[in-house]
């Protein structure tokens, strides 16, 4: 079996089926990489949706509203989009039903490489971001009707790392201008903590997972090169694990565990996916 690294089992990338349309910067939500959804992105803000099935992407409706650089969370029958540039920044939502999206309550703060929760949509989640100009601390929820300011994290950043829901989450990672960072924060529903940073700063990658077993993969490092790396958390540490396959950057993954995860598109013009599967039955308890 896998081995063991900081508590949590190692795990792989493979390849799975490409995008219809290559493209980064779109908002992301599935429970795992048999069961995802893609939709908006790079380049001309798109409105383009298409759902994920474990084999290929299939077209479905598209959003009501072009946008790129967006958040998106839920599974792909019952997911919502939010935020981006449409061009000029947005806070409006939309939720997906399986079918069809539907228009609901703007955010409060409209922006854009926002970061974004990973599980229900009725628990949505939302974190810093870039507001054109000036990096942004604010975070939202969302109650599957309407947005509401919540504590602010402790540290604004652009394009961070977002693993949970409004109940629970960990944001780590972002762009704090003019600097990438490695810093990470837990949020217990009402405040944030700091906690042990990240091993390789970077910024808007990709990310799955719970607060307590939250996985980040891709980005953007120090240095302006495209990341492969993977980092796990595992409640207290984080650990390196196998790279992606393919660097990318300007892209939301999916995945409601550490143990299974999905990534499609990315700069540049990417339409390839990479699949994550780990083996969590030897996790040390």
């Amino acid at each position: 079996s896998d081995p063991v690294v900081g508590g949590v089992a190692g795990g792989s990338w493979s390849a799975g089926g490409n995008l219809n349309t290559a493209r980064a910067g779109v908002g992301a939500a599935g429970a795992n990489n048999s069961a995802a959804l893609v939709f908006g992105g790079i380049p001309s803000a798109k409105t383009e949706t298409e759902s994920y099935n474990g084999t290929s992407w299939t077209e479905v409706s598209d959003l009501n509203s072009g946008r790129q650089y967006l958040g998106g969370q839920g599974t792909y029958t019952a997911a919502i989009a939010f935020g981006g540039e449409e061009p000029g920044l947005t806070g409006k939502t939309e939720l997906w039903d399986g079918t069809n999206w539907t228009e609901v309550n703007d955010m409060n703060t409209a922006r854009y490489t926002l970061g974004s929760g990973t599980l229900s949509y009725t628990e949505g989640f939302c974190v810093g971001g870039w507001l054109l100009p000036g990096v942004s601390s604010a975070v939202e929820a969302f109650d599957g009707t309407n947005w509401t300011e919540v504590a602010e994290m402790n540290t604004a950043r652009n394009g961070p790392y977002l693993s949970g829901d409004s109940s629970n989450a960990i944001c780590s990672g972002g762009s704090v201008e003019p600097g990438v960072q490695t810093k990470a924060e837990t949020w217990d529903g009402t405040s944030w903590t700091e906690v042990g940073d990240l091993n390789t700063a970077r910024y808007n990658g990709g990310s799955a997972g719970t607060h307590t077993s939250a996985l980040i993969f891709g980005g953007s490092n120090q240095a302006g090169t495209v990341d492969a790396e993977t980092e796990v958390w595992n409640g207290t540490s984080w650990s390196e694990l196998n790279d992606l396959s393919t660097a990318r950057n300007y892209q939301h993954g999916a995945g409601s565990t550490s143990a299974n995860a999905i990534y499609a598109g990315g700069n540049p013009g990417s339409a390839a996916t990479e699949e994550w599967t780990a083996d969590l039955s030897n996790k040390t308890i």
